[in-house]
């Protein structure tokens, strides 16, 4: 069911006097505060309306209403209007952008923490690469008869290498035929195009060495899967307490351990915002949208933002399931755009 031009109106009048007070809304408020030029009573029915339409909730009997996620998720689709930023947000943003880090690391962690100050919520980063990255390259090195080196090159540039006891003694020649081996079967190949079946034919390849080029690929497993992992680096964790929806000590703590568990943000954020990443989009998960019990009061923005290389990242802010959403999308388009920017001018001008 479409709503009313009137029902519309009213609804975000209720979400932005919401978002702003923390406190239920009443009819009487929304008719002093809002320009709809209609009367308490008339405001009463819709909202009694909005609320049988599952977009406004009643906490209790002799209280005005919230909003529902139903409600959340049309207003951030349909009803907010995007703020333009202050002239002190945006030379904010544009001073950090425009700073030359050495590390990209301790730049995610600095603009991590300017969002999380810009808009009082919690920040996270996550850096990922993409589940299509492979082994570029294979390098087996001798280091006496029983022991070699394997070195592994993957497509972002990653290198990694690994002591291996060989299973036999071996030459230089029997060591560049599993690198051969190694090159042949698993270069340009995901982890999950690396099978068991594929494995199993390199390693017979190699006679008695089949030992070695097992541990090699199992040594390529461990890579891929290390890196598609990902890194989340978190800011503001104690600003969600600064909000009234968790002054109950015992919700803080659940909402808390969540938070600063690295697999639980890494999990949700995949569930949440995998697909096709268009740069610089902005996502919403609100409320009972997250599948998560801590995250069921709780509202979280997405951004996404590209590191090259089959790097990818995403930054989310959660806060109560009132935030601002307009507010915090507008800082954080501006803040993705200009990030993307200056990776792409500064780290990965190539």
């Amino acid at each position: 069911m479409s709503l009313s031009d009137r029902k519309r109106r009213i609804l975000k009048a209720i979400i932005d006097e919401y978002i702003e007070n923390a406190e239920p809304v009443g009819s009487k408020v929304i008719a002093a505060r809002s320009r709809l030029s209609v009367s308490p009573a008339t405001i009463r029915n819709e909202m009694s309306e909005l609320e049988e339409l599952g977009y406004l909730e009643q906490p209790h009997i002799s209280a005005g209403r919230v909003p529902s996620t139903a409600g959340y998720r049309l207003y951030v689709n349909e009803l907010m209007q995007t703020p333009a930023l202050t002239v002190r947000e945006a030379e904010a943003i544009n001073s950090a952008l425009s700073t030359q880090m050495r590390e990209l690391e301790k730049m995610l962690r600095e603009f991590g923490s300017l969002v999380s100050r810009l808009t009082n919520y919690t920040t996270y980063t996550l850096t990922t690469r993409a589940s299509s990255e492979t082994v570029r390259k294979f390098d087996v090195f001798l280091i006496d008869e029983q022991t070699a080196i394997a070195v592994i090159v993957t497509s972002s540039g990653l290198l990694r290498n690994k002591r291996i006891k060989l299973p036999c003694r071996a030459d230089e020649a029997a060591i560049s035929r599993v690198a051969r081996i190694a090159n042949s079967c698993f270069t340009e190949r995901t982890l999950d195009e690396i099978s068991l079946s594929l494995i199993k034919r390199a390693a017979s390849e190699a006679g008695n060495l089949s030992e070695l080029v097992m541990s090699i690929a199992e040594f390529a497993g461990e890579v891929l899967d290390e890196n598609r992992e990902g890194d989340v680096y978190i800011d503001g964790i104690s600003r969600i307490l600064s909000h009234p929806e968790y002054r109950d000590p015992e919700k803080a703590q659940e909402l808390l351990r969540y938070l600063t568990d690295k697999q639980e943000l890494i999990r949700h954020t995949q569930e949440h915002f995998s697909g096709n990443r268009e740069e610089g989009a902005i996502r919403f998960s609100i409320g009972t949208e997250n599948s998560d019990e801590p995250l069921r009061d709780a509202g979280i923005v997405y951004g996404s933002y590209d590191l090259g290389k089959n790097l990818q990242g995403v930054i989310g802010i959660v806060g109560p399931r009132r935030m601002d959403y307009a507010k915090v999308a507008a800082n954080l388009n501006y803040f993705i755009t200009g990030f993307n920017k200056l990776l792409k001018d500064s780290f990965f001008n190539e």
